[in-house]
């Protein structure tokens, strides 16, 4: 089905408002509206986020008995046990606290379960081989636990308090029984804080626990913690798990881009390095496409305690050591996820039956479970439609899923929960295990469920275009004004232009699979020509020399020391 290129038309009122008010250009202000950002007071905030402004932790349902019972930890020298997730987010949550504890005195280790031996979350198992024979008294999880009602029971029984603190959307029914819930999508939160990331969460648990601590004096004999200093990995695991950028999440997310430029850290010093970043500019980019894909790599590839020693170590030989780990296995991540990615593509495409679902749901036998989440992204991002996609292993398979903007997975997920063994997420990916007898009819339900919804609207895939530009007005002034709207991501699109009547004044592949151009406007008054790139592209596809009409983001490009910027083709029209 083909693309719809759909320009927006944005309240001209609106536009003039912001320009008159904010002393913005068109550009600016045109950008904003398109993003929703209509009023006055909304854009001054998204254009000077303060951490002074964020909401106050005490409106965040169990933050206060979570801070005080962390408290009494300390003070009683009681052993403390982060259970943690293995993606960038659970990983730097985890890392976040250890740093702040460490730093209080705390007795604390932590815990992240391998992905395929233990799979997800906090588990009986895990209180009987773990916390009980360590002796802790208290567990707190890090982007899990909202369902671990069986394993919060058994600390229970063992005499181990638990504090949740999590972002994901709770099964339905009782929460488990854990002495604090800190879950901004809990029903009873009043906090409005459902964008949060679990490493926002674990971040905002600890800005009440200090001021509990600063209440009880704990910090006169003792160096009390900047917490903007851990905005750094705040930052990181917000980014990577693709919240909406909006309101904290944009606030933590641009403080702690100026801490990483200036990082303390060894090991965020030695990652950058191996991630060839230049240190002087990070953007959220250099998060979603070089931090993030190594970090992850840990607990994709090997084990995610690799990226917490990476991002907790204050030796740099040994970050360097860790962070060359996590770049070799990054690099055979890629490639395991290359050969299923174009393997799924020749069966989807083999059979056009496949394509005519209104979602992409396969089961595969010889699938690496650690990648299925990065090939679900980039099929959905091909096709325009959700895609789950399970490993079988013996009687049971595991996997994750990937929806479109506008679809909630997780909401799909709960209308087949009788089906699944279990699963968890939100609305824009998931995870899931399911035994393998019952597959079929899980795909047939979940197909059913998915037509019935009034969000699934058969329109295809569309492109969604802020303006359109000639290629001469891609100048610093344009670039200055993107600059002002970063950070990008999710909620918060990275803006799309759209240019007509382009020449191709060369174009070479590089690397394999990517087109390097040189573009210009046709036209008696076209003078630039500006830089261009194409990413996967395939083999053996050479344009002609004029396009009707392209679409693409601006971005900046380093070449031998010297600033420039480059445009990035995401679509063409022939």
């Amino acid at each position: 089905m083909e693309t719809l290129w759909d320009i927006h038309q944005p309240d001209s009122e609106r536009v003039a408002e912001l320009q008159r008010a904010l002393n913005l250009n068109p550009l600016a202000a045109t950008l904003l509206v398109n993003r929703g950002i209509r009023s006055v007071e909304h854009a001054r905030r998204f254009l000077d986020s303060s951490l002074a402004d964020i909401k106050a932790p005490p409106e965040v349902k169990d933050i206060a008995i979570a801070a005080g019972r962390i408290a009494r930890a300390l003070e009683t020298g009681e052993k403390i046990l982060i259970f943690g997730d293995y993606d960038v987010d659970g990983v730097t949550g985890t890392a976040l606290l250890l740093d702040f504890l460490g730093q209080a005195g705390a007795r604390v280790d932590h815990h992240i379960p391998h992905r395929r031996r233990e799979g997800y979350g906090l588990k009986v198992e895990h209180i009987a081989a773990v916390a009980v024979p360590g002796a802790y008294k208290l567990i707190i999880t890090v982007d899990c636990g909202i369902s671990s009602h069986a394993a919060v029971e058994a600390a229970r029984r063992n005499g181990i308090d638990v504090i949740v603190t999590d972002h994901h959307t709770p099964d339905e029914g009782p929460l488990p029984a854990a002495l604090a819930v800190v879950n901004p999508k809990r029903q009873d939160c009043p906090a409005c804080l459902e964008h949060l990331a679990g490493v926002g969460m674990a971040f905002y648990l600890l800005i009440q626990l200090r001021a509990h601590l600063r209440e009880e004096g704990f910090w006169k004999d003792r160096s009390e913690p900047n917490l903007k200093h851990l905005c750094d990995l705040v930052a990181l695991g917000t980014v990577a798990d693709m919240v909406p950028l909006v309101k904290e999440n944009r606030t933590f997310t641009q403080a702690g881009l100026e801490l990483l430029s200036t990082s303390r850290r060894p090991g965020l010093q030695a990652l950058m390095a191996a991630s060839r970043i230049d240190s002087r500019r990070i953007e959220a980019d250099d998060i979603s496409f070089r931090l993030a894909p190594r970090i992850n790599a840990a607990g994709r590839m090997a084990h995610a305690d690799l990226a917490v020693d990476l991002l907790t170590t204050e030796d740099p030989d040994e970050a360097r050591r860790l962070a060359r780990r996590l770049d070799e296995l990054n690099r055979q991540r890629r490639s395991i996820e290359q050969d299923i990615v174009e393997r799924i593509i020749a069966g989807l495409e083999g059979d056009a039956r496949h394509l005519q679902r209104p979602a992409i749901l396969l089961l595969g036998s010889d699938w690496h479970e650690g990648v299925l989440g990065i090939v679900a992204a980039r099929l959905m991002r091909r096709y325009a439609k959700p895609v789950i996609l399970v490993a079988a292993n013996g009687d049971t398979a595991r996997g994750s899923g990937r929806s479109t903007t506008g679809l909630d997975i997780f909401a799909l997920l709960q209308e087949c929960a009788d089906l699944l063994e279990a699963y968890g997420g939100h609305a824009m990916a998931v995870g899931m295990t399911i035994a393998v007898d019952r597959w079929e009819d899980f795909r047939q339900r979940f197909w059913q469920v998915l037509e019935s919804r009034p969000e699934h609207a058969a329109t295809g895939p569309r492109l969604d275009i802020d303006m359109e530009l000639t290629l001469d007005a891609v100048d610093r002034a344009l670039f200055d004004t993107l600059d002002r709207l970063k950070p990008f991501g999710q909620k918060v699109p990275e803006p799309v232009f759209m240019a007509r009547d382009v020449e191709i004044v060369s174009q070479q592949m590089v690397g394999g699979r990517h087109r390097r151009m040189r573009l210009r406007s046709r036209g008696a008054d076209a003078r630039r020509i500006v830089p261009a790139i194409q990413f996967n592209v395939g083999e053996d596809h050479t344009l002609p020399d004029r396009l009707q009409r392209i679409a693409f983001h601006v971005r900046r490009h380093t070449w031998n020391g010297a600033d420039g910027h480059q445009l990035h083709v995401i679509a063409t029209r022939a």
